[in-house]
């Protein structure tokens, strides 16, 4: 009895730590299952790597630096529609670290706590609303990828191989809009009359009441809305691209329109919390969607892994802009520390220059 207590107990206080390395085992495993399963000729791949086409790769890679542009100048106008005057430069660091955090917390949307926590930090503001514009954000993400989903439909894209796509992609745009309508619309959970009925909300009632006067607030912003989510298209289009670039660099012989379906497909798979940023499962799905089109297993698990060597490139950048970051900040504080006190010096031998005239002229 003693040893279950210690082993209950053990769970309950290194319970966050023990589901961190399960996803990193899980994440590890998926990736090393791929390698093992997919590449059945070696040759093969180091052949196409090769033979690819590195100015593709390039231009591939840079769609996640117009992606990072992107999204900075999207947060910034969801922002300045809560009157937070954070500049796209400043939050352009803060994108870049996100993209760091993806890559080694739960889900592919990890980065977006790390993102809540700096811009609260950096704005003055409560986390709840910094968090509501974050959600905003991130649902105005899911419609465009519904969106293209639903596109790919309508141009033929129905199934993977001999499975049928049409009612889980419907079912999915569906639940997108009504999220998004809820989300500007929050009189409809009718939140404060939850909170009075449910003793354990009372505890957390201002922090819910900043969230639902936050995202009621964006009603008044339909204009901001709009803007918001065509950056959102745009910045799912780069994601398109960036796989479409990479595979034509390999040779894959598949259209810009196959792209838009399988894309917003493994974007969604990604966010599912079972592994860390989504490694492993955006890799294996590539894979199985590219080989039920028809590539070589080779060519389709070689694609997944370069797409995975770019996200931690990106991530990387984040990672070293993470620790830069601060260290220049404080260089820069001190700066303006001296300036100030350099200001102050030099106000006061003017003034002390001017009584030295008036003395001199009486």
């Amino acid at each position: 009895m003693d040893k279950k207590n210690k082993i209950i107990s053990f769970y309950r206080k290194n319970k966050k730590t023990i589901f961190l390395v399960l996803r990193i085992a899980i994440s590890i495993s998926l990736i090393a299952f791929l390698i093992k399963t997919q590449f059945k000729d070696f040759g093969i791949a180091l052949d196409t790597l090769k033979l690819s086409h590195k100015g593709l790769l390039l231009l591939s890679l840079s769609t996640h630096i117009a992606g990072i542009l992107i999204t900075a100048e999207r947060w910034r106008i969801l922002l300045r529609a809560q009157n937070i005057g954070l500049g796209t430069g400043n939050l352009l660091g803060t994108v870049l670290i996100g993209f760091f955090f993806n890559n080694f917390l739960p889900t592919s949307i990890g980065g977006d706590v790390f993102r809540t926590y700096d811009c609260a930090k950096r704005a003055k503001i409560p986390i709840e609303k910094s968090a509501s514009v974050i959600l905003v954000e991130r649902f105005s993400g899911i419609i465009s990828a519904a969106t293209y989903a639903i596109v790919a439909l309508f141009l033929g894209f129905t199934a993977i191989g001999e499975q049928s796509v049409i009612i889980p992609i419907v079912i999915f745009f569906v639940i997108s809009i009504i999220i998004g309508f809820l989300l500007i619309n929050p009189s409809v959970f009718k939140l404060d009359r939850l909170v009075e009925r449910i003793s354990s909300l009372r505890r957390i009632k201002e922090k819910l009441s900043n969230i639902y006067h936050t995202l009621k607030s964006f009603k008044k912003s339909k204009a901001v809305l709009v803007q918001a989510l065509l950056y959102s298209f745009l910045l799912q289009f780069m994601v398109i691209l960036n796989y479409y670039l990479a595979a034509r660099a390999l040779d894959i012989k598949l259209g810009l329109m196959v792209f838009i379906f399988i894309v917003p497909l493994v974007t969604v798979i990604a966010m599912l919390p079972i592994s860390i940023g989504g490694i492993g499962l955006r890799e294996n799905s590539l894979v199985f969607i590219l080989v039920a089109m028809g590539v070589m297993n080779e060519k389709a698990a070689l694609l997944s892994l370069i797409i995975f060597a770019m996200l931690m490139i990106v991530g990387i950048i984040g990672g070293i802009t993470y620790i830069v970051r601060p260290l220049l900040e404080r260089r820069n504080e001190r700066i303006n520390i001296v300036n100030k006190d350099i200001s102050e010096v030099n106000g006061e031998a003017n003034r002390h220059n001017q009584e030295l005239k008036k003395s001199e002229k009486g």
